[in-house]
């Protein structure tokens, strides 16, 4: 079941933050060429100089993942595991040796 519901949040993941096409990434420069030189040096600053068409994918990489991950935390937080006999026992036993009991 956490399987299929991973599955389903990278296929969200996808849809949402696709990977950018060449013509994304024209018009990406393009409106970067439109803004005043400042700006335009603010911002290549902040991506260290790495051109733009190197920056988007990696962008979109980053916030693909960051997608995936604070759903998959959600997901684990609405669906706790149980608690396993096997993983009850492996537990105690864990206490007892850390504790001596």
């Amino acid at each position: 079941m956490q399987q299929r519901a991973f599955l389903q949040i990278e296929e969200d993941a996808r849809l949402r933050h696709p990977d950018p096409t060449p013509d994304d990434i024209a018009a990406a420069q393009a409106a970067e060429a439109a803004l005043p030189s400042r700006k335009r040096t603010e911002l290549q600053l902040r991506r260290s100089f790495v051109p733009l068409a190197a920056h988007l994918p990696s962008e979109v990489k980053r916030s693909r993942k960051r997608f995936i991950q604070r759903h998959q935390r959600a997901w684990n937080r609405a669906n706790p595991a149980p608690l396993t006999r096997e993983l009850e026992r492996t537990l105690t036993a864990e206490f007892r040796r850390t504790y001596g009991q």
